[in-house]
């Protein structure tokens, strides 16, 4: 089975709900007792998306201003970026301009950036307006989901959008690069190198 590593990393303010999101993915589970990340945490898990198998390497950053620093190690090698807020917390959601700012100046060129409505279960005590925060993403280029650690409401669906992107995204550079190959001397007499000219080498691994 063809295989694909994704680095993803998840941003945010402090108390939005990374921690317990990367848990839910990873482990299944939900912890009311999850502490704030301390500088940045490390998880891993395979997802099967369409006959791949897609190794997911999810650095989770600390929300705390001090840490910020520590970010770019994490995001400037990343496949996609997860900056999440808090819907009962309207400051959370303030913050996400600024991460979405740094992604677009420091980031890899073609990081998919996520912008999610953590706590979901909580939809009593919205704050930010859902339509407003879809409307933002929107203006920005980004995608937005809404998700619930608590629950596991929408967190799946976040990773495998990830796959199907990154999918979309390879298949998008092997037409590329077919579409730029010289076929031109189609008669030349080392007929396997010719065969080869017009076939896509890119790779999922």
């Amino acid at each position: 089975m063809p295989q694909k590593s994704i680095k993803v990393c998840l941003l945010g303010t402090t108390c939005v709900g990374k921690t317990c999101i990367t848990t839910r993915f990873v482990k299944g589970k939900f912890d009311e007792n999850c502490v704030s990340t301390i500088g940045a945490a490390f998880l891993s898990r395979l997802l099967y998306f369409q006959n791949i198998e897609y190794s997911f390497a999810l650095w989770d950053t600390a929300g705390q201003e001090q840490f910020r620093s520590l970010a770019p190690l994490t995001y400037r090698s990343a496949a996609a970026a997860l900056i999440v807020y808090d819907i009962t917390n309207q400051d959370s959601f303030d913050e996400v301009d600024f991460w979405i700012s740094e992604l677009r100046k420091m980031g890899p060129e073609e990081i998919l950036i996520y912008v999610i409505g953590n706590k979901v279960d909580l939809e009593s005590y919205r704050v930010v307006d859902r339509k407003v925060a879809e409307s933002y993403a929107q203006t920005k280029g980004v995608f937005h989901f809404h998700s619930s650690a608590k629950t596991g409401q929408g967190v799946d669906d976040i990773f495998y959008h990830i796959c199907q992107m990154t999918r979309s995204i390879q298949e998008n550079r092997c037409k590329n690069r077919q579409s730029t190959v010289d076929v031109s001397n189609s008669t030349n007499s080392d007929g396997n190198r010719e065969g080869d000219r017009g076939r896509c080498r890119c790779q999922s691994k």
